[in-house]
């Protein structure tokens, strides 16, 4: 049970570093486990901000409505917050939209070359 005792080293094997053996993963294999593991979300990511641009949204107008009826010195910051939790959904809202919109352009561009060499058949 009990260890052994380490080695010493001869001069000769304190020359030569001992370096790691490198592995080479494949992308395509990675990216399959990720899709597997998001449901294959990283690729369209834009719908999963969509949802959350929606809530952001409803709770930024119910809370500036609230925020902005009831006045009182110490509401400013609450109004603050309700602006910036509405401008936030506003904005998730408007980065889905571009994103959706990129990506239907990237299809039609892969589509196009397609519908030109059937025509031409």
């Amino acid at each position: 049970p009990w260890p052994e005792p380490l080695k010493q080293l001869t001069g000769s094997e304190l020359a030569q570093p001992v370096l790691p053996l490198a592995t080479t993963t494949d992308s395509t294999a990675t990216l399959n486990k990720l899709a597997l593991a998001t449901g294959g979300t990283e690729k369209s990511w834009y719908r999963c901000i969509f949802p959350f641009g929606i809530v952001s949204l409803v709770i930024g107008v119910a809370a500036t409505c609230i925020t902005f009826i009831i006045n009182g010195p110490q509401m400013d910051i609450a109004k603050a917050v309700s602006v910036a939790t509405l401008m936030f959904g506003v904005g998730l809202l408007v980065a889905a939209y571009i994103c959706w919109r990129a990506k239907r352009e990237r299809q039609r561009q892969r589509e196009e070359p397609l519908s030109l060499e059937q025509g031409a058949l």
